[in-house]
């Protein structure tokens, strides 16, 4: 896959105008899987509305940096961002996250285009210390050139301290996430796949993980030796995963569901590991651990070392194309990594 390049462009709403506001602040951001972290700090343009279809932008956004955002209930404060890429960082409680809209296979002026809506809490409503900011992505794309099939993967990235930290070292890397993916600029209460492939969805849900036998370099998406990633879904029939012509390398039941291990090489000579749920997990809530430990258990250059560090976590959704707005929901999450000392 290309290098985008790193100017950051408004983008048009696919929601609610009047719930665009001012980024509360901008915060630096590493890169994410496959150079998809693209952000430029210095942009402070904002969202504009836009048509749905073919999502023409209509400029109607606020231009000056720094003022506070316009809806704000009871210390919840909810903001949208549409740029090509932004570093979101909601205050917290214990655990920070960043998210990023992150559009890094998509040009300004190319047809289609993504917006994600964050509703982040004041420090006395998030329910544990790991919880997450709830968010959403709508977005629409027509289908890409298959050298570069994906137009973007908003996510959200977990700041923690414990990274980077030895494969060896790990204790629980436990993930609580409520997920739904529907038709139209809307959040669903369920995914309806019938209805997805009616309109030919192109998307995955992903936990990204990164790897290294340097700690550096573990913390670095583009450098890193290992993806080691873990699809929740994979939606329509042009979502497959890297290594799917050499079949499937393990299998693991995780939480009562059936996961394939899938292994290859992407376009940066990184060793991409992707296990893949056999249907859609909608919630999950468990440790990944059996799924790391298993991967230790693969032989050759492929398969990374107990030696080895673990640098980078977050959960985002590859979009592909649909025919129309569709929108991933995270209602919950919570993504807590614990190591010996």
């Amino acid at each position: 896959m290309s290098r985008s390049s790193s100017t950051v462009c408004s983008k048009p709403s696919l929601s609610d105008p009047l719930r665009t506001v001012q980024p509360p602040r901008p915060a630096p951001v590493a890169m994410g899987l496959n150079f998809r972290w693209l952000v430029n700090a210095s942009l402070l343009a904002l969202p504009i509305a836009v048509t749905l279809g073919i999502l023409f932008a209509i400029q109607t956004g606020r231009e000056v940096a720094g003022k506070p955002p316009l809806f704000v209930d009871n210390g919840i404060t909810k903001a949208q961002y549409c740029q090509r890429s932004y570093g979101i960082h909601p205050e917290s409680i214990g655990l920070e996250y960043t998210l990023n809209p992150n559009q890094w296979g998509w040009t300004e002026g190319e047809p289609g285009g993504l917006c994600m809506n964050v509703t982040s809490f004041n420090n006395g409503t998030y329910a544990t210390k790991s919880t997450a900011p709830e968010f959403s992505v709508t977005w629409e794309y027509p289908p890409g050139p298959i050298t570069q099939p994906v137009h973007a993967f908003p996510n959200i990235k977990v700041e923690s301290t414990v990274f980077p930290v030895r494969l060896r070292d790990l204790k629980s890397v436990d993930v609580d996430i409520e997920w739904t993916y529907g038709i139209g600029n809307r959040t669903t209460s369920s995914t309806d796949e019938d209805e997805l492939d009616r309109n030919a969805v192109n998307t995955n849900v992903a936990i990204d993980m990164f790897l290294d036998s340097s700690k550096k370099r573990a913390k670095d998406s583009t450098k890193a030796a290992y993806e080691l990633m873990v699809w929740l879904a994979a939606i329509g029939p042009a979502t497959h995963p890297i290594g799917l012509p050499q079949g499937v390398m393990a299998t693991e039941i995780l939480n009562g569901v059936s996961f394939s291990l899938y292994v290859g090489r992407n376009s940066l000579k990184q060793n991409v590991l992707t296990w893949v749920a056999s249907e859609p997990v909608e919630k999950f809530h468990g440790d990944l651990t059996p799924l790391l430990r298993r991967v230790l258990t693969g032989t050759g250059s492929f398969y990374p070392r107990d030696s080895d560090y673990i640098g980078y976590m977050g959960l985002g959704s590859e979009a592909y194309h649909a025919n129309t707005p569709v929108t991933f929901h995270v209602s919950e999450l919570a993504m807590d990594v614990k190591a010996s000392s």
